[in-house]
């Protein structure tokens, strides 16, 4: 299994309603996956992260070039801020606290 983490925050307050609409229409395509174990989002520190568990790397790049995914990807640098997205391997469902350290360890390493 490969977890994906990744944290946003918006340029402006105004591209609220367009990000969370394409954001919550790529969450509903991940959790409609079957390939897809876990899919979800949650806020921490001002950055709103996604958090998914994936049977593995073909599944999670398959979804990420598709769909409202990919739609979302292609105007996200004008609604948003990335702070990274990073996968690991793991063997459950990584709990929010697990994933965020492994974000922030491996953010760190890479600034």
């Amino acid at each position: 299994m490969l977890a994906a983490i990744g944290g946003v925050s918006l340029r402006h307050w105004y591209n609220a309603p367009e990000f969370f609409w394409r954001a919550g229409q790529a969450l509903k395509q991940a959790q409609g996956d079957p390939l897809c174990l876990y899919a979800g989002v949650f806020p921490h520190n001002g950055i709103y992260f996604s958090l998914s568990v994936w049977q593995d790397i073909e599944a999670m790049l398959t979804f990420a070039q598709s769909g409202p995914h990919r739609r979302v990807l292609e105007v996200s640098d004008r609604l948003a801020i990335s702070h990274e997205f990073h996968h690991f391997p793991c063997i459950a469902v990584p709990s929010q606290d697990q994933a965020l350290r492994v974000w922030k360890q491996q953010y760190q390493s890479s600034n």
